[in-house]
């Protein structure tokens, strides 16, 4: 019976390395690019050979080649600091200004990359960096290079004219220039320390200096396993150790694109046999491509992490078998999406959990933002104050978070001295503290990551990042006091955080699971060498797959296609072969890809994918994602009866306290939001939910408004009972600016007494609009004059008891912004800043269930006029509304139609006695038991509604 895994690359490997070496297999060294092919290996080799056996050694090529070397791989950020080192010393051998660490941190990243692609292939740094200013020398420097090689030198350095550089060519030249003794520099300062980069190892080994080649001979042989795109430096020393007969090579490649010359995804093993010379131990390449039994799915997904959401309808089809089912990450950012829908607990993940993805990175984070903030700022934002506040990873107290939660929202408090947030306890008082120095700085923000893992906050994931977090924190501190050992003064504060969370960012743990069992989880990169039946690929994206840039460098593509150096073809040859290779063995392949098009997509599927359709006479099927929708139906009904706890909460209007003023009252807000949408009543009256208040930075709606009455109080306070001329006015506005600031620093609940702080620019632009509103009522104002106050904003006299049916009253209540008396006429004025009309239908529409008529403003300045004229004893007192946006309409409400009447004198008071009566109506309505709070049918009025979310409006 044939085993699942026959045919697999890794399981034709172990049964040829069992017929060529046999019982001696133990002595044999077996090298991968990464490691998890190795567990893969020894279960065939388990497999094929039916017994126990010795297994062979098994290494990372990382590993292996490091074994030829005494000398020690520098880390990123020894190299970074040596580089900067010698950079430096070229800068003051030509006599000029050295260059700080922070501006030299992104060129040293080129830099270096642009160095070890140097050593990888072989190059000559001075020829490469070698400047030629005659285009006649390039024959004469570069006698080897055809006639396409210095068509590309010729190209490059044309554009280099002498005469004509600009700033950013002499730049430019000038660093070109540098690059053959900083590249010298560099290494020959890391080999004094015994370190060596991995790039310039290979390259050692290639040319034979400070390596050893012979550690080979400790092996019976070495055999190289599933390579694909090599560097000059591997291509030579493969070479030559094959020649001496220590190695061997397994190619894993399929005949459908190594035998077709055209085919991008096997360039790199065709130039491996045909050109370089390496020997496949398997002669001939499979032909498993082109089968019209393989079967692709190609989905197109509604975004990227509508691909992780996918996976929960697409893991439904199949069971994991042996043969084994993979979700492969062309695009590693799904990780976190798959992992939040994949439901198995037998899932095995290969690739690194990131750090820059869990909570334990937005913790450090806000402590480095919050650090960059102290360096300007004694005090701290708000924001960064509820950050840190409601973060879950910090223990804080309930009571305390609450308390200066409150300030910030009920107070407007825009900022915290440092000293007010101490009591927060032992990691306020290390996150609080500004930036003293670059040691001090990375030993408390590793004491913070220690302080949550003490508090038993971080869950397994999380403790494992921390403890890698502080690693990487403890070795940034050794090359910090290198740097310091050498007289280099502390670094900018700035470069230090920005160093720190590099060192972060990078950081992975492993996840724990069976590698060899179960649904496997992993990047392209983790995928070689190993074989699925059935696969689920996401992010198949064009611009993913393959990538459609290069890193960033300093040599141009010219001089590199000159020298041989990798350009953007091969590396869309390298991810043709990641994907090609992938596809091997599997009888049934999903490929999902995000279908949006915006400026992280293309919204279009990989070409590889058009090619494979186009190429081969497998089974394709297409289909797109049906847009899911996560809400609730827009038509659902939302009815509360009146029972219970809500009947209770009505009967709270009929009780008596001994102070009238203690009582639940029904002021013309209540009654306005009764009439528009009952339900808005019931939630704000009844169930009492508190409408969300703005933060600091923001302006409620009401804001502006509830200034504009306090400003037009103060302004008129010392003219009540008085009679109002223009003079009046215009005397009185010359303190206008300052009635405007008070107002504000009351709304806002601001110190007025602090001085000497500047005046934030959102509440430079409301003092603004609060000055020309406030300018609009007087204006107005004094076409009126000569006219008398009589009250302002009365919050205690507008009370009055009306009667219900059983004997029962409640208390109507209202606070009216002005009254005055205009010609013997006594007026309501109520001041808006919205978009209120004076314009209205007829009465009946004011009061339709369908509320598409509604005039909230009449309904409210009728209220007012009639508990005012029942409070007072009096008649014909007439309503007025103040749209400070707009006056042209003047100040009395108007029928719409056209000639319609103004609402005044007799038309006035029948309005009037047919308000009494559909008050009359409504409040027997609310408080009738049998008729529940629902909906308003016009959902125009839930567009500025605190509970239109509730009601999924």
């Amino acid at each position: 019976m044939k085993s699942v895994n026959e045919g697999k690359f890794l399981n034709r490997v172990a049964t040829d390395l069992l017929e060529r070496f046999g019982n001696e297999l133990q002595d044999v060294a077996i090298v991968f690019n990464n490691k998890r092919p190795q567990l893969y290996l020894k279960k065939y080799l388990a497999e094929v050979s039916g017994k126990p056996i010795w297994s062979p050694q098994m290494y990372t090529i990382q590993e292996f080649l490091s074994r030829g070397t005494e000398l020690v791989a520098a880390g990123q950020l020894k190299q970074f600091f040596v580089l900067y080192t010698c950079y430096n010393e070229l800068l003051k051998a030509e006599h000029k200004e050295a260059i700080s660490p922070d501006e030299f941190y992104p060129l040293a990243e080129i830099i270096l990359g642009d160095f070890s692609q140097v050593d990888y292939y072989l190059a000559n740094a001075k020829e490469i960096f070698g400047l030629i200013e005659d285009i006649a020398e390039l024959q004469l420097q570069f006698p080897n290079f055809d006639e396409e090689q210095l068509q590309f030198m010729r190209t490059f350095w044309g554009s280099f004219s002498a005469k004509k550089q600009n700033q950013m060519q002499e730049r430019f030249i000038e660093l070109w220039q540098r690059m053959p003794a900083l590249y010298v520099n560099f290494h020959a300062r890391l080999a004094k320390e015994d370190l060596v980069t991995n790039a310039k190892m290979y390259r050692n080994l290639a040319e034979g200096k400070d390596s050893d080649p012979e550690f080979l001979k400790s092996f019976k042989h070495t055999v190289f396993v599933g390579f694909n795109a090599l560097s000059k430096a591997e291509e030579r020393f493969f070479k030559q150790w094959q020649e001496k007969g220590w190695c061997s090579f397994y190619f894993d490649v399929d005949a459908h694109y190594y035998s077709n010359p055209l085919q991008e995804a096997g360039h790199f093993i065709r130039r491996n046999v045909h050109t370089v010379g390496l020997v496949n131990q398997f002669e001939k390449a499979p032909a498993r491509l082109n089968d019209v039994a393989k079967e692709f799915v190609v989905v197109q997904a509604l975004g990227n992490v509508a691909q992780g959401k996918l996976l929960s309808e697409l893991l439904l089809d199949t069971e994991v078998r042996e043969g084994g089912k993979a979700i492969i990450l062309a695009d590693e950012k799904l990780l976190i999406p798959a992992l939040q829908t994949i439901d198995d607990d037998s899932v095995n993940v290969t690739m690194g959990y990131p750090f820059e993805q869990s909570a334990l990175f937005g913790l450090c984070d806000l402590w480095l933002s919050i650090q960059e903030a102290l360096l300007s700022d004694t005090d701290v934002n708000y924001k960064h104050v509820l950050s840190f506040l409601f973060n879950p990873l910090i223990p804080i107290d309930p009571d305390l978070r609450n308390e200066l939660h409150n300030q910030i929202v009920d107070e407007k408090k825009v900022s915290f001295s440092r000293a007010e947030l101490l009591p927060v306890g032992k990691i306020a008082r290390i996150t609080f503290n500004p930036f003293a120095d670059s040691f001090t700085t990375i030993r408390h923000l590793a004491s913070v990551l220690l302080y949550v893992s003490e508090e038993g906050k971080l869950q397994r994931m999380d403790s494992l990042l921390s403890t890698e977090a502080v690693k990487a924190l403890n070795a940034l501190t050794d090359s910090f006091e290198e740097l310091k050992a050498e007289g280099a003064k502390d670094l900018n504060p700035k470069f230090v955080f920005k160093l720190i969370r590099r060192a972060l960012q990078g950081l992975t743990v492993p996840f724990e699971g069976e590698p060899l069992a179960g649904l496997q989880v992993m990047g392209l990169l983790e995928s070689r060498n190993l074989d699925f039946d059935e696969l689920i690929v996401l992010g198949v994206n064009e611009g993913i797959l393959p990538k459609i840039t290069n890193n960033p460098s300093f040599i141009p593509d010219n001089i590199r296609r000159a020298f041989g150096l990798p350009i953007l073809e091969h590396q869309n040859a390298i991810s043709a072969y990641l994907f090609y290779r992938l596809l091997h063995v599997a009888k049934k392949v999903t490929l999902v890809y995000n279908g949006v098009t915006d400026e992280k997509s293309t919204g279009e599927e990989s070409r590889f994918v058009k090619q494979l359709g186009f190429e081969t006479n497998c089974t394709f099927s297409h289909r797109v994602q049906q847009n899911q929708s996560i809400e609730n139906p827009r038509n659902l009904k939302i009815v509360v009866e009146k029972r219970g706890e809500v009947l209770r909460g009505l009967e709270k209007y009929f009780k008596r306290n001994a102070t009238p003023k203690y009582d639940k009252k029904i002021s013309a807000t209540a009654f306005t939001d009764y009439v528009t949408c009952s339900l808005r009543f019931f939630y704000k009256n009844i169930a009492g939910l508190k409408e969300p208040k703005d933060l600091p930075d923001r302006i409620e709606a009401n804001l502006i408004g509830s200034a504009l009455h306090t400003v037009m109080e103060v302004f008129y306070e010392p003219a009540v009972g008085a009679e109002v001329t223009a003079d009046y006015i215009k005397e009185r506005e010359k303190k206008l600016k300052d009635l405007c600031e008070f107002a504000l620093a009351k709304e806002l609940k601001l110190n007025t007494a602090k001085t000497g702080t500047q005046t934030p620019a959102l509440q430079q632009i409301v003092l603004q609009v609060l000055e020309q509103y406030a300018l609009k009522i007087l204006r107005n104002d004094e076409k009126l004059t000569p006219f008398k106050i009589e009250e302002l904003e009365n919050k205690s006299d507008y009370v009055m008891l009306y009667p219900m049916a059983k004997n029962r009253n409640i208390w109507l209540y209202g606070i009216i912004d002005r009254v005055d008396v205009k010609d013997g006429k006594i007026r309501i004025v109520d001041y808006k800043t919205g978009k209120d009309q004076l314009k209205y239908k007829d009465f009946p529409s004011l009061f339709e269930d369908q509320a598409k008529d509604h005039n909230k403003a009449l309904i409210q300045t009728l209220f007012y006029t009639y508990v005012y004229e029942q409070v007072k004893q009096r008649q014909y007192v007439e309503p007025h509304l103040y749209t400070v946006r707009n006056f042209k309409e003047g100040t009395l409400f108007k029928e719409k139609q056209k000639g319609g009447s103004f609402l005044q004198d007799q038309s006035l008071e029948s309005f009037k006695s047919m308000f009494a009566n559909k008050l009359q109506e409504k409040l027997e309505e609310l408080f009738d038991e049998n008729i529940p709070f629902v909906q308003t049918e016009n959902k125009e009025n839930c567009g500025y509604c605190p509970y239109k979310d509730i009601c999924q409006r």
